[in-house]
């Protein structure tokens, strides 16, 4: 089982990093870190794990399409590459409503969108001037004046039917949200696939990777609790409303939503039911997360990245996991 470990932009960059080389010496094999607005900006923060922590893959995710400009975005990552050589992929998304919203931008026709942007990267990466009348941008012989030395990897974070088969078009791989059951990664893994059928590339390497928000402790009850502040925070986002109706589990997203759009965040975690941390997280001793995060490899993931929930001391304990499960 390939594990890797994301981190939020929450902690300083000087924390992530101490703790990033922790969960290398522990086995992680990739970092992941979030695009998440108004916190660490991803792209430097892993330039920095990358400088810092030899053979790790690291993967600034899920930069949107609706914030950034292909260029300036094709320079950032090529320096990383370069800097990394074989180290990097770099997952897309089109970000967060609701946070979006808060920065002026509206998610529209996401599937062009994200198809166009994939289809920018590429061309610049070549190092041929560039011409492409996009929906969001405009490249007029654009040209970038060095190249990454191989091919940088694109994974698509889809959450709908439509993006996930356009991952399964078009990317070199996918991740998963967090905040799915078993279950629910094998119907999106489903229409990934049924995206690569009609493309024709059954068959081609191609990436599967899924965020698990994850707690390990001595005290299940103590895992539970930090599990469910992690889902408060990812439930703010619209887009997972069909993993929960998939679920059948009550929980009232759209109070959860109003709760994180002025900061409520302990308002929003009294709305997580225990059912829903039980579907949707892992939580427990060691022994219970290992077999939990057994069954999402069965589900199809091939690379499981942890959201490690709690204080550092939790995290640190939550790292036996990738030492048992690694060796």
């Amino acid at each position: 089982m390939t594990l890797g470990v994301s981190f939020d932009g929450f902690a300083t960059y000087g924390e992530a990093l101490a703790f990033a080389r922790e969960a290398a010496q522990a086995g992680a094999k990739s970092l992941w870190m979030a695009d998440h607005l108004g916190y660490r900006e991803p792209i430097l923060s892993c330039l920095g794990f990358a400088s810092a922590i030899p053979g790790v893959k690291v993967v600034p995710t899920a930069v949107s399409p609706y914030l950034r400009h292909p260029m300036p975005t094709a320079m950032q990552m090529a320096t990383l590459a370069e800097a990394a050589p074989g180290r990097v992929a770099l997952a897309l998304g089109t970000g967060n409503p609701l946070f979006l919203g808060e920065s002026g931008e509206a998610i529209e026709k996401p599937v062009a969108v994200a198809r166009e942007f994939v289809a920018a990267l590429r061309a610049l990466w070549s190092g041929e001037p560039v011409t492409q009348e996009a929906t969001r941008f405009r490249l007029r012989g654009a040209r970038m004046m060095f190249t990454p030395r191989e091919a940088i990897p694109l994974y698509l974070a889809p959450m709908k039917p439509q993006m996930l088969a356009l991952a399964g078009r078009i990317a070199d791989g996918v991740v998963l949200s967090a905040g799915l059951s078993p279950e629910f990664v094998r119907v999106s893994l489903r229409h990934t696939a049924a995206g690569a059928r009609e493309a024709g590339r059954t068959g081609a390497p191609f990436t599967a990777a899924g965020y698990i928000s994850f707690a390990a402790s001595p005290n299940g009850k103590r895992a539970v609790e930090e599990v469910r502040k992690k889902l408060a925070f990812l439930l703010r986002n619209r887009f997972i409303d069909d993993a929960l109706a998939h679920s059948g589990i009550a929980v009232d997203q759209p109070t959860i939503i109003a709760a994180m759009a002025r900061r409520d965040y302990e308002a929003a975690t009294r709305l997580v039911p225990d059912e829903a941390v039980e579907a949707f997280g892992v939580a427990g001793t060691v022994r219970q997360c290992c077999d939990r995060l057994q069954a999402y490899r069965e589900a199809g993931l091939q690379e499981l990245v942890l959201l490690l929930a709690g204080t550092l001391e939790d995290q640190r304990y939550g790292l036996a996991v990738i030492r048992e499960l690694g060796a």
